[in-house]
C-alpha cells in the first residue's frame, strides 16, 4: 500500500482520537496559531532590539511598569466591548486594534523613532498579547481536557514552527527589510491571522454550539469569588515573575556583547530560531509523553525545578554558557510543558466565565508581574545598588514558593472538577446567617406584612432562624391572620423559636376545623404550654379521638414535653378495649413509654393480623428497639407491606441482629430475602455490617455484589466516613472495571450485525457493562466522596468525550497513577490498526462473547448468548452443556435452539 501525507496525516489524528469532520479544524488552528506565533516572536525581537539599542537593558524596570498600565487600559476597553458585544466581538476588537497599532508603528518609525519605540515596547507587551490568549480560549471551546492533552501540545509545536520561522525571517532579513520592514511583515501576518479567525469562525458555525447570553457579571467578582481562579492567577504570577527575572538577566547580559542594533537584532532572531528549534523537538519528543505520563503537576512543576537549578549555576559560575543555557532551556520548558499545562488549568472552570476571564488574566496578571518585578529591579538595583547575585538568590526563592503554589493549584484543580461533578445534587440548607443580615430582617419583616399567603408561610418558615425581637412580635400578629394555613405555620415558627403565647390565643384554636391548624395546636401546648401534662392527660381521657391522636403523635416525637400523661395502665385499658382504633393508639403509645412490659405489649401487636397496627407497632419497636423482638421483626422485612418500616426497626436494634442478617445473605430463602437484608446491614451501618456485606461484595454474582456495595454506599453517606480500606477499594474499583471492558467489547463489536437476535445480544452486553461500570464507582465511593463519583459516572457512561472528560480529570486527580491507568486503557481513544484488518474479517464475531457470556452465569445474558449462537458457526456444539438449565428462560431458548436443529445463520 502507497503511503501518501493525507494517509500519514489521518494516522496522526486516529492516535489524537480526533474525528475525521474534526481534521479541517485542526489544520486551521494549527496554521492559525503558527501565524500568530510567528508574528508575535517578530514583535519580541524587534521590541527587545530596538529598545535596547535606544534606552538600555537597565531601563526595563520601568518599562515592565509602563507595559503594566497600558494593559489595564486594553482590558478595560476590552472589557466595554465584551459586555455590548458578543465574545466574538472581543476577539475581532482585539485582532483590528493590534493591526492598527502595527500599521501606526511601521509608518511612523522613521520619522519619530524614539518615542515609536517606547510606545512599541509598551503595545507589543500589553494589547499585542491578548490576541494569544483568545485563541487558547477558542481552543478550549472545541477540545475538551482530556483531549486537550494531546491536542494542545500539536498546537503548541505550531506555535514554535510559527516563531522558528518568525525568529529566522528576523534574523536573516533584517540587512535588507531593515527594521520598518520587519513591522510592515509584522502588520501582514496580523491581517492573515485576522483572515484565519474567521475562516475557523465560519468552520465551528457549522457545529452545534450552545447559546450563552450576554453576561452583566463583571470580570473581577468571578475572579474575586472563585478560590480555584484566585490560585490559579498567583501561580500564573509567580511563573512570569521568574520567567522575566531570567530574562532580565539574559538581556543584561547579552547587551555587553552586542552593542549595535542590528547585530542585536540578528542575534535575537538566530536566538529565538534556536530557541523555538529545540522547543520543537522537546515538543513532539516529550512534552506530550509527560503530560500523559507525569501528569498535570509534575509536569508543570519542570519550569520552577529547572529555574532553581540553573539560577543556581549562574550564580556559582556567571559564565556566557550558563546564561544562555538557562535562557533557552527555561524558554523551551515554558514554551512546550508549560504552555500546555498552564492552558488545561483552565479546563476546570466554566465555559461562560473562562471565556471572559482568561484574556484579562493573561494579560493583567502577565503584565502586573512584570511590573512587580520593574519595582522589585529598581529597588534592588536602583535604590539599594544590589548586584545580578542578589538578582538570582531572589529568582530561586520565588522560583520555591511557585512550586508550593503549584501543589496547591493542583489539590484545587481536582477539587473543581469535584464540584462539576457533584453539582447535580442538590443540597438545599438555609444557612441561620443568611436571615440575620439586616436586610434579609427588612425583607421578612415586608414579607410578614404582604397579602400574599405563600409569601407570607415562606417567610414564617425563614423566621425560624432569625433573633430579631421585631420579627418575634410579627410572627406573634401572624396568629390572627384570616388564613388558616397562616395560623399554622405561625404556630409551628412559634414552637421553633420557643416564643410565648401570653394571650392564649394557640388555646382557642383547638376548636377550629381545619385539622392542620389543630394539629400544630396541639403540638404547641403539649411543647410550650403553661401545665402540659395536665393538657395532654386531659385530652387522652377526652372524646375526641383527633385531639387524641395529635397527642400521641406530639409525645411520640417529643416524649419528654409532658412526663407522667401517658401511663401504662392506660395503654393496657386500649389493648383491653380490642377495637381496631384503641389499638392503633396503643400501638402508637407502646413508642412514647419505656418500662418493663413494653416488649410484651410489641410482640402482641406486632402479631396482629391487622396490617395497620403492625405497622404502628413497627414505628414504636424503632422507637424502643428490643434485641427481644428480633424473631417477630424478621418474618415481617419479608412482608411487602411492612418491609420497609421493619428494616427500620431491626436496624435499630444494632449489631445483635447482624446474625440473623447475614443468615439471610447466604440465600437459602430466596433472592429477595438477600436484598432485604443486604439494605437492612446497610441501614444498620456498623463495622459488623460491613463485614457481613463484604461476603456479597466478594461473591461472583454480579447483583449481589451491587446490592453490597449500594447498601455500603449507604454506610457511606450517612457516617460520612469510610467504610472499606483504601487498597481494598481500588481492588474491587479494578475488578469491576476489568469486567466493564470485557462486556464493551462485545458491544463494539455486535451492535452493527444484520442479525436482530445478536444486536439483542450486543444490548444485553452494554447493559451489563453499564452495570459493571457502576459497581466500579460505587466501590470507589466506599472511601472516596460519593457525590463526585454519580457525576463521573454519568459522564463515563455516554463514552461522548465532552461528557467524560470532566470524569476522567478527576479520577485522574483522585486515583493512584497505577489504579487510573486501566481507566486510561478503556477510555481514551483507541489507535487504529491495532489489529489487523483481515483477522477480524476472518474471525466469527459472534462466537467469542457468546462462550463469555455463558461463562458469566447471569440467566438474561446466557439466555440471550444462546439466541445469538444461531448467527456463530465455528461455535462448539458442546457449549450449553456445561449447566445453566436452572433458568427458566436460558432452558426456553435452549429448546427454541434444539427445534431449529441448533443453528441457524
Amino acid at each position: 500500500m502507497t503511503i501518501t501525507p493525507t494517509l500519514l496525516f489521518n494516522g496522526f489524528t486516529n492516535r489524537l482520537g480526533i474525528e475525521p469532520h474534526e481534521r479541517r479544524l485542526l489544520l486551521l488552528m494549527g496554521a492559525l496559531v503558527a501565524t500568530l506565533f510567528c508574528a508575535y516572536t517578530i514583535a519580541k525581537v524587534l521590541r527587545d532590539a530596538l529598545f535596547i539599542a535606544e534606552f538600555g537593558a537597565l531601563a526595563l524596570p520601568y518599562a515592565y511598569i509602563g507595559v503594566a498600565i497600558g494593559a489595564v487600559g486594553f482590558v478595560w476597553l476590552e472589557s466595554i466591548v465584551a459586555r455590548r458585544f458578543t465574545r466574538v466581538g472581543a476577539t475581532r476588537f482585539t485582532q483590528v486594534a493590534a493591526i492598527g497599532f502595527s500599521v501606526m508603528a511601521a509608518a511612523l518609525l522613521p520619522s519619530a523613532r524614539h518615542w515609536t519605540i517606547l510606545a512599541f515596547y509598551i503595545w507589543t507587551g500589553s494589547q499585542a498579547m491578548m490576541i494569544l490568549p483568545h485563541f487558547w480560549a477558542l481552543a478550549l471551546d472545541v477540545w475538551d481536557s482530556r483531549r486537550a492533552r494531546g491536542v494542545f501540545p500539536l498546537f503548541g509545536g505550531c506555535a514554535l514552527l510559527g516563531g522558528l520561522v518568525g525568529g529566522a525571517f528576523s534574523a536573516w532579513s533584517t540587512p535588507i527589510l531593515t527594521h520598518a520592514g520587519l513591522m510592515w511583515t509584522l502588520s501582514a501576518l496580523l491581517i492573515l491571522s485576522n483572515v484565519l479567525t474567521h475562516v475557523v469562525g465560519k468552520h465551528r458555525a457549522r457545529r452545534p454550539i450552545p447559546v450563552e447570553a450576554i453576561s452583566t457579571t463583571s470580570i473581577w467578582s468571578i475572579i474575586l469569588r472563585s478560590k480555584y481562579i484566585k490560585i490559579l492567577a498567583v501561580g500564573f504570577a509567580l511563573s512570569v515573575i521568574v520567567s522575566t527575572l531570567v530574562d532580565f538577566q539574559f538581556k543584561v547580559f547579552i547587551q555587553t556583547i552586542y552593542p549595535d542594533p542590528h547585530a542585536l537584532t540578528q542575534f535575537f532572531g538566530k536566538f529565538y530560531v534556536g530557541l523555538n528549534a529545540l522547543s520543537l523537538l522537546f515538543q513532539f519528543s516529550v512534552a506530550g509523553w509527560a503530560l500523559h505520563r507525569l501528569g498535570l503537576g509534575p509536569s508543570t512543576a519542570l519550569q520552577p525545578l529547572t529555574a532553581v537549578l540553573f539560577t543556581s549555576w549562574i550564580l556559582v559560575s556567571p559564565v556566557w554558557l550558563a546564561v544562555v543555557a538557562m535562557r533557552w532551556i527555561q524558554g523551551v520548558v515554558f514554551q512546550t510543558v508549560g504552555k500546555s499545562s498552564a492552558e488545561i488549568y483552565y479546563a476546570a472552570i466554566r465555559p461562560g466565565e473562562r471565556r471572559r476571564i482568561k484574556p484579562a488574566i493573561d494579560t493583567l496578571v502577565d503584565r502586573w508581574s512584570d511590573a512587580a518585578v520593574g519595582v522589585l529591579l529598581i529597588v534592588l538595583l536602583g535604590t539599594m545598588g544590589a548586584h545580578t547575585g542578589v538578582v538570582a538568590i531572589v529568582t530561586i526563592i520565588l522560583a520555591v514558593a511557585w512550586i508550593a503554589v503549584l501543589f496547591v493549584l493542583n489539590r484545587q484543580y481536582g477539587r473543581a472538577f469535584e464540584q462539576a461533578l457533584s453539582s447535580r445534587w442538590i443540597d438545599p440548607e438555609v444557612t441561620p446567617e443568611a436571615v440575620r443580615t439586616p436586610s434579609a430582617r427588612r425583607a421578612l419583616l415586608q414579607a410578614l406584612h404582604a397579602d400574599d399567603e405563600r409569601r407570607i408561610v415562606l417567610a414564617l418558615k425563614l423566621s425560624r432562624e432569625a433573633r430579631d425581637p421585631e420579627i418575634a412580635r410579627a410572627v406573634r400578629g401572624s396568629l390572627r391572620h384570616p388564613s388558616p394555613v397562616v395560623r399554622a405555620m405561625a404556630v409551628e415558627s412559634m414552637s421553633a423559636m420557643r416564643l410565648s403565647d401570653p394571650e392564649g390565643i394557640i388555646a382557642g384554636m383547638l376548636g377550629e376545623p381545619q385539622e392542620d391548624l389543630r394539629r400544630a395546636a396541639v403540638e404547641y401546648l403539649v411543647a410550650r404550654g403553661p401545665e402540659r401534662t395536665a393538657f395532654a392527660r386531659r385530652l387522652l381521657d377526652g372524646d375526641d379521638a383527633a385531639l387524641r391522636q395529635y397527642v400521641l403523635d406530639a409525645l411520640f416525637e417529643r416524649p419528654l414535653d409532658a412526663l407522667g400523661a401517658l401511663t401504662p395502665q392506660w395503654i393496657d385499658a386500649r389493648m383491653a378495649a380490642g377495637s381496631r382504633e384503641d389499638l392503633l393508639l396503643a400501638a402508637r403509645a407502646a413508642g412514647v413509654l419505656d418500662d418493663g412490659g413494653s416488649v410484651k405489649r410489641l410482640r402482641a401487636l406486632l402479631t396482629h393480623s391487622d396490617v395497620d397496627v403492625q405497622r404502628a407497632a413497627l414505628l414504636s419497636a424503632k422507637r424502643r428497639p428490643s434485641r427481644d423482638l428480633i424473631d417477630v421483626l424478621l418474618p415481617l422485612v419479608l412482608v411487602p407491606e411492612l418491609s420497609h418500616e421493619a428494616r427500620k426497626a431491626v436496624a435499630a436494634i444494632g449489631d445483635a441482629a447482624v446474625p440473623d442478617l447475614a443468615r439471610l445473605l447466604g440465600g437459602e430463602e430466596g433472592a429477595r430475602s438477600q436484598a432485604l437484608a443486604a439494605r437492612t446491614l446497610g441501614r444498620l451501618g456498623t463495622p459488623r455490617a460491613v463485614s457481613a456485606l463484604m461476603t456479597l461484595v466478594r461473591s461472583g454474582d454480579p447483583k449481589l455484589r451491587y446490592l453490597a456495595l449500594l447498601s455500603m454506599n449507604r454506610v457511606r453517606l450517612e457516617s460520612g466516613n469510610p467504610v472499606l480500606p483504601r487498597s481494598t477499594v481500588h481492588k474491587l474499583f479494578l475488578r469491576e472495571l476489568a469486567e466493564y471492558g470485557a462486556n464493551l467489547e462485545p458491544t463494539v463489536a455486535l451492535e452493527t450485525n444484520a442479525a436482530p437476535e445478536v444486536r439483542l445480544f450486543a444490548a444485553s452486553f452494554r447493559e451489563s457493562s453499564e452495570m459493571a461500570l457502576e459497581r466500579a464507582l460505587r466501590a470507589l465511593a466506599c472511601w472516596y466522596e460519593p457525590k463526585p463519583l454519580v457525576g463521573a459516572f454519568n459522564g463515563l457512561r455516554s463514552r461522548e468525550p465532552q461528557s467524560s472528560a470532566p470524569a476522567l480529570e478527576y479520577l485522574s486527580h483522585v486515583l493512584p497513577r497505577a489504579v487510573f491507568r486501566p481507566v486510561t486503557k478503556i477510555f481514551e481513544p483507541k489507535l487504529e490498526g491495532e489489529e489487523k484488518e483481515g483477522d477480524a474479517a476472518d474471525r466469527d464475531q459472534v462466537a467469542e462473547p457468546v462462550r463469555s457470556a455463558w461463562r458469566s452465569g447471569d440467566g438474561w445474558l446466557r439466555a440471550c448468548a444462546v439466541r445469538a449462537s444461531r448467527h456463530a458457526p465455528s461455535l462448539e456444539p458442546d457449549l450449553f452443556a456445561s449447566g445453566g438449565n436452572d433458568d427458566p428462560l436460558v432452558s426456553a431458548e435452549l429448546a427454541a435452539l434444539a427445534a431449529l436443529g441448533g443453528r441457524a445463520c
